[in-house]
């Protein structure tokens, strides 16, 4: 065998070496990868601890963070059924379905470094591990995807993407609370001009000394097991609520508790009314979040004194 051919042997393995070895990102524990081998494979394996989503173009950032017990998101109550659903998906994405190698088409697919989506994720080995997820591909459902440091654009298809394509109100717990209605002795309802008490005696609901006109308890106690918010304020609306000037105030009580009453307070709420929106704000007695109820649900769970008296 001659140099010639020699030459020509290490030319061909050094080609070989450059097509076919994995191109590989990762920190220095090694605990997870972002590679590009034939395909996009994110792969953790330690558990995580932190999510970060920037969207570069509108400059904000969305934190999901483990805590304990539970998750939050921007410090807030956060949906834990979709944390899971996640928490599920994320620590092993691949696709093999090549969209575009040009970077020129980052922009296009909305996986470029200066208007991209970028995903930060923490384990308890370290991190960042980050890839980029791009546009929602109308035809197929499939979001577009992008390793950092490499040029290669993928189609993803994994439920991780659209949990990842949430903003903050999307990852936000909306239900307020949960009550036992068995458990449900006593609702007081205050409004500026008057405080209304609804007391549970045997299978009946009194009001003023006579029974509670029955369709309007049914509709309110209806939604005692799952009080729910139908959204969120912006955040500068929630500082600027003045809860101590309440335009309604429930208090609903259970029976037991240690008092001389014998009775418990499981729910006390505050609401102020948003004309601007057509709305209502409120927040719990003992909370700090602050959501929106639509007006028919407030006058299900606060109606008026003539609702309450049967005709």
């Amino acid at each position: 065998m001659t140099k010639k051919h020699l030459r020509w042997i290490g030319i061909l393995l050094l080609v070989a070496i450059a097509l076919y070895l994995p191109r590989v990102l990762s920190n220095e524990e090694g605990r997870g990868t972002v590679t590009v081998e034939e395909g996009f494979a994110f792969h953790l394996t330690d558990p995580i601890t932190r999510i970060e989503v920037h969207d570069v173009a509108e400059d904000a950032l969305i934190h999901l963070e483990r805590g304990q017990p539970e998750w939050t998101v921007d410090g807030y109550r956060i949906d834990q059924e979709k944390v899971d659903g996640l928490l599920a998906l994320l620590p092993d994405l691949s696709s093999v379905d090549l969209v575009a190698r040009n970077p020129a088409n980052h922009e296009a697919f909305g996986v470029a470094e200066t208007s991209g989506r970028r995903i930060d994720v923490y384990t308890e080995g370290g991190g960042p591990y980050s890839f980029y997820l791009g546009n929602r591909d109308p035809a197929s459902g499939t979001y577009y995807v992008r390793a950092s440091g490499d040029d290669i654009v993928y189609r993803l298809e994994n439920d991780a993407a659209g949990h990842l394509s949430r903003d903050r109100d999307g990852w936000r717990m909306r239900l307020i609370a949960a009550l036992e209605v068995d458990r449900v002795r006593e609702i007081v309802i205050r409004r500026p001009e008057r405080e209304m008490v609804i007391r549970r005696e045997g299978d009946a609901w009194m009001f003023d000394g006579v029974p509670a006109d029955s369709a309007t308890m049914d509709r309110l106690v209806q939604l005692l097991p799952a009080v729910t918010a139908s959204g969120f304020p912006t955040d500068a609306e929630a500082a600027a609520a003045d809860f101590e000037n309440a335009d309604i105030e429930i208090d609903v009580f259970a029976e037991g508790g240690s008092d001389v009453t014998g009775r418990e307070l499981v729910l006390g709420l505050i609401f102020l009314l948003d004309e601007e929106e057509g709305d209502w704000i409120l927040r719990t007695v003992d909370g700090d979040e602050v959501y929106r109820l639509p007006a028919y649900v407030v006058t299900r769970l606060a109606p008026e004194p003539d609702d309450l008296i049967p005709e």
